[in-house]
């Protein structure tokens, strides 16, 4: 289950923890551009999702999907807690 808020600030990845997903992703051997086809948007998209900038769901589910987790609340409060 996927669940979204309305609220980007509820959904955003801040820096560390966009970089601790970014490793995770390069252990898999997976890029930006992979993410950004998977997702189905452009990988400048993706690059902002993992710096903090912006929110996109299309990202977050496919984020779940390669490392594991069953939502994306699940994704942020692991990612903050491995990030500090």
């Amino acid at each position: 289950m996927y669940y979204t808020t309305k609220s980007p600030s509820l959904q955003r990845l801040d820096s560390a923890q966009g970089k601790w997903v970014t490793y995770q992703l390069r252990l898999k051997n997976l890029t930006h551009t992979d993410i950004a086809l998977r997702a189905g948007c452009s990988r400048p998209t993706v690059s902002n999702v993992l710096a903090g900038r912006t929110s996109s769901s299309k990202v977050y589910i496919v984020l779940c999907d390669i490392l594991g987790y069953d939502s994306i609340g699940d994704l942020l409060t692991s990612s903050k807690r491995r990030a500090a």
